[in-house]
């Protein structure tokens, strides 16, 4: 078997011929098991299975195996972080080129069967991720709103069980009980079904995240192993192996061949120049006695680094302890001093255990004066229970004086617990209750039956006994009160409040109503009593279980530190007995050694000497390579940073490029359209404008006819003129005759000038035909004369006609302008109908929270009914109500989320139809030259 000087070349297997591993412990900076068992990702069958190119799935467990412990996990939204894990430390690896040699050739080994991917398929798989990884938050936030709603439904159905309502139903409303527990597991069925798919969602979407992780990770790997060469040996003769140059030194790995095509040859061979080298290491005493230095020895490096490392911890663990101190007590711990820096110093450690002692005191105190206040708020309401209980003890006592079973006096005050005093307070408000519901039958029978005065005097004298027994023990209990406030006063020590007294009358007078309103006050205290019991028994429960985690968790870490701080002692006693043997032993050497020859001293000081300063320039040249590796890795990755962004800018604008493109070619396809019909009014006014010319050249025939005709009309209006003349000449005779014959009679001016009137009206219209027909014969005759102004007449028809499309044109853009606004109002309208909808929606859920688990009104009042002597509906009411506030809260929520969302599509959808516009603006042809010649 060859081997290459570091570790084995083949990998070691599960059978007993397969060769052992060299080191059976797990690397200190490795994330993956090492040693005897363990095997790196390369050699899982999974690895090879989970490229695109096989196919390969992962198995999905059950959904409720981590619905209830998904916060633990160490799953965030992108790459897998192993939980349980330490952090890694690089400063080890930096001073300890060895360890980093072997992982590089353990990395470069393990990652020789990864698959390299193209880019196209590295491409699609980061693609996939980012849509992965967007599902991931919807389905999460999916996930956690049917997760409150599967609660609302648990905290129902608990409610609506027997145990909780066995004394509150009676036989009338066993049926609705019986539906509302059936309705209400429903639901819960419903609910669970819904978080168990959402779960299973959620697991199958992470396992694919997963699985794309690793991928693009063994896809890294083995890029990486296929490009890397490794050092090169060095060619110059200065670098020849010396004393302080073994073959297994840190420093070899600068200065042998490292391809593994050449690790085949020769590795087995015998080193001729050890016979060179000086016995038990005389190299590196001379050097250090030359140079005043030491290095110690592997154990002591080693035990160095354990007390770094035990120092490290150690910090970790005060930082986690003061914000465990923190969290206690924030208010009075908030500027709680921080804990030591971890450094060389061999005192590190000793402060940092005197810190964690410190911590462990704090807390220890933290957890008792917690303790103290709640056993004196417990103390606190048992007195307040106390007090209660005697006061409904002399309620009951005076009830059943005249006969009945005998009332049981109230439990003391033992400070071990308020259950017993609120058990009596629950016996206590049953009984008052009964007692109640009795006092009401016989009310009930007195009114129906109608009985003579005795009976009447007899129930009137047993609810005057009753009033007075009430007010009685009202006045007993305000007595014991103002006692007990006064023994308070008395000891200073005591820090217990008493609640203050009600308002009372002590001489109000017995009647009906008063008693009435006695009795419900009764019974409305009673049962407000009864939801503070059930709050308090929940109180007192949570409290417990605090108590009782939070102890164990503080003891089990108090031990768990202890036992660290033992353990830290003692391997700081052994290393400081190591130090100290190994100083010892180093100075017998130096005893044994000190008459060396003079001569080999100053050889191997020139030696030294000048390998030291190779040394130097070789560590000066690593660092400047470091520095610019540093740089690159810099550069590179806000290169890749402005890629990603750059990238995901241009596939945004791309999206909004082709949505714009797909409107602009509905757009241009329908303003095609419209071309081609006015091309076909324009070719149609082309040939009208041909007809036009032939008309003009027939009109021009007509105009030699019309100017005959227009000089006989002209004559005619001539000798038409001068008749007017005339008779305007004779009508003004005539009426300044009348005026002057009959002064200023109107009537008979009007009537003789009627006739004159008429006709000069109808001269007057004669006059105004024929100035048309001269007008008419003029512009023929200038037609006639003058070509080129038919010819403009014609255009201008013809332009009038253009003019007429492009007004239609003009109106069917105002149309579809006019039909854009409609729209927007019908979309406005559709939103508020949208909106009223929606608030309707949630007035129905509403609706359904309030008779969640009761089929009916008449059901419901029927068991309210039932129920009422008992006064056991009333228990889970604050409950219930609690729960349809929650419930109307988190549909509110989820409405409001919707709302949003749905007026940011509205807003982007408003954009993109402006831009449409725009656009559609943009693609208008001009207009034409003839247009704007005839609008000029």
């Amino acid at each position: 078997m060859t081997s290459n000087g570091l570790r084995t070349q083949y990998p070691y297997g599960q059978d007993a011929l397969s060769p052992r591993p060299l080191y059976d412990f797990p690397s200190p900076t490795s994330n993956y098991p090492s040693g005897v068992g363990g095997a790196s990702p390369g050699f899982y069958p999974m690895a090879y299975n989970i490229s695109p190119r096989f196919g390969g799935s992962a198995f999905i467990p059950p959904a409720d195996v981590f619905v209830e412990g998904r916060n633990g996990s160490g799953q965030g939204n992108g790459a897998y972080v192993p939980r349980g894990l330490p952090k890694r430390g690089s400063e080890a690896l930096n001073s300890d080129p060895v360890a980093m040699h072997l992982l590089v050739e353990t990395a470069i080994t393990d990652s020789q069967n990864f698959d390299v991917l193209s880019v196209e398929e590295v491409e699609a798989l980061k693609q996939e991720q980012k849509g992965l990884d967007a599902r991931l938050g919807t389905v999460r936030r999916r996930l956690e709103a049917e997760t409150k709603i599967r609660d609302a439904a648990r905290s129902l159905t608990r409610l609506t069980s027997k145990k909780g309502h066995q004394r509150g139903l009676g036989s009338k409303g066993s049926i609705a009980f019986r539906d509302m527990v059936a309705r209400s597991e429903d639901d819960l069925n419903v609910s669970n079904k819904k978080v168990d798919d959402l779960t299973r969602e959620l697991l199958e979407i992470e396992s694919r995240m997963r699985l794309i992780d690793m991928q693009l990770l063994m896809h890294t790997a083995g890029v990486l192993q296929l490009t890397h060469n490794g050092p090169r040996k060095r060619k110059t003769a200065q670098l020849s192996n010396g004393a302080d140059r073994r073959p297994d030194s840190p420093a070899s790995i600068y200065t042998y061949e490292n391809d593994r095509s050449d690790r085949m040859k020769g590795e087995d061979g015998f080193d001729e120049r050890s016979f060179y080298r000086s016995p038990e290491n005389l190299d590196s005493l001379m050097h250090a006695l030359q140079n005043g230095t030491h290095h110690h020895s592997p154990s002591v490096d080693r035990q160095n680094q354990a007390i770094t490392s035990m120092s490290k911890r150690l910090e970790e663990l005060n930082e986690r302890l003061r914000e465990l101190i923190v969290q206690a007590n924030p208010e009075r711990n908030l500027d709680y001093s921080l804990p030591p820096q971890s450094s060389p110093d061999p005192f590190s450690v000793d402060r940092q255990l005197d810190f964690l002692d410190q911590g462990l005191r704090d807390i220890s105190a933290e957890q008792a004066n917690m303790g103290n206040k709640s056993t004196d708020s417990l103390n606190e309401i048992e007195g307040r229970l106390e007090g209660i209980n005697n006061q409904l003890y002399a309620m009951l006592s005076r009830s059943d004086a005249a006969g009945g079973d005998k009332v049981l006096p109230p439990p003391p005050v033992t400070g071990d617990g308020s259950l017993e005093q609120l058990n009596y307070m629950e016996d206590s408000f049953y009984n008052i209750g009964q007692l109640q519901y009795s006092l009401m039958e016989q009310i009930d029978e007195l009114r129906s039956q109608g009985t003579g005065g005795q009976d009447v005097e007899k129930y009137e004298t047993t609810l005057i006994g009753l009033w007075q027994i009430i007010q009685a023990g009202e006045e007993e209990a305000r007595e014991r009160k103002r006692e007990r406030r006064r023994l308070i006063a008395e000891d200073p020590d005591n820090n217990d409040e008493l609640s203050p007294d009600e308002d009372y009358n002590a001489n109000e007078e017995f009647s009906l109503p008063a008693f009435s309103a006695k009795v419900q006050w009764l019974f409305s205290r009673a049962t407000s009593l009864k939801d503070k019991q059930s709050i308090l028994l929940r109180q007192i429960k949570q409290q417990r279980e605090l108590n009782s985690k939070s102890d164990a968790q503080k003891e089990a870490e108090v031990n768990r530190l202890n036992e660290q701080v033992l353990s830290a002692r003692s391997a700081q006693k052994t290393m400081e007995a190591e130090l100290e043997r190994a100083m010892a032993q180093l100075g017998q050497f130096d005893e044994q050694k000190a008459g060396a020859d003079s001569q080999a001293l100053r050889t191997i000081q020139e030696r030294n000497t000048g390998l030291e300063s190779q040394l130097r320039d070789l560590q000066e040249q690593s660092i400047a390579y470091e520095n610019q590796v540093r740089d690159a890795e810099s550069r590179a990755a806000s290169y890749q940073a402005q890629i990603r962004d750059a990238q995901e800018r241009a596939i945004t604008l791309e999206a909004q490029l082709r949505d714009a493109q797909d409107d602009a070619r509905v757009e241009a396809a329908t303003i095609q359209a419209e071309l081609a019909q006015s091309a076909a009014k324009i070719d149609e006014a082309t040939q009208a404008l041909r007809a036009a010319t032939a008309a003009k050249q027939e009109a021009e025939l007509r105009a030699s006819e019309a100017a005959n005709a227009l000089n006989a009309k002209e004559e005619e209006l001539r000798n038409l003129e001068g008749e007017v003349v005339r008779l305007t000449t004779e009508l003004t005779f005539a009426k300044a005759e009348l005026d002057g014959a009959y002064g200023t009679r109107a009537e008979r001016a009007a009537e003789s000038g009627a006739t004159t009137k008429k006709e000069l009206e109808e001269l007057a219209a004669k006059n105004l035909s024929l100035e048309a027909e001269l007008s008419a014969l003029q512009k023929a005759s200038e037609a006639a004369s003058q070509s080129e102004a038919q010819a403009r007449n014609s255009e201008r028809n013809l332009k009038s006609e253009l003019s007429a499309m492009a007004a239609e044109y003009e109106a069917l853009t105002r149309d579809a302008i006019q039909n854009e606004k409609d729209r927007d109002a019908l979309e406005a309208s559709i939103d508020k109908l949208r909106d009223e909808k929606e608030s309707l929606e949630m007035e129905l859920s509403d609706e359904r929270v309030k008779w969640l688990g009761i089929r009916s009104p008449s059901v419901a009042a029927g068991a309210t009914g039932a129920a009422a002597p008992g006064g056991g509906v009333d228990m889970g009411a604050t409950s219930i109500r609690m729960l349809r506030e929650d419930f109307r809260k988190m549909m509110r929520d989820r409405t409001a989320e919707g709302l949003r969302a749905l007026r940011a599509e509205q807003e982007e959808r408003r954009k993109l139809e402006s831009l449409v516009r725009q656009l559609r603006k943009d693609a208008l042809p001009p207009k034409s030259n003839l247009s704007k010649t005839m609008t000029a």
